[in-house]
């Protein structure tokens, strides 16, 4: 499992855009990702406005819920693991 934490440690430096971009690939409002992912509103809000970052637990199921929807993070794919 050090791989799935190398992982979410990646996509932390990626920043707001990357739940932005990932979010609107996904054709989905704040409110709805926020909902698939059990999180407020709010919270995507502030990390989509770089005021606050995911936790790695949060990462994990932003990973997890674009798996499931065959969506990629930043510029790469999610791992099939």
């Amino acid at each position: 499992m050090n791989r799935n934490s190398e992982e979410v440690s990646d996509e932390q430096v990626q920043g707001p855009q990357s739940i932005r971009d990932l979010r609107a690939k996904l054709g989905l409002t704040q409110e709805e990702f926020a909902h698939a992912i059990a999180v407020t509103v709010s919270t995507v809000n502030r990390w989509e406005n770089g005021h606050a970052n995911p936790s790695k637990l949060a990462w994990r199921a932003i990973q997890t819920f674009a798996r499931k929807r065959g969506a990629t993070l930043g510029n790469r794919a999610t791992p099939d693991e």
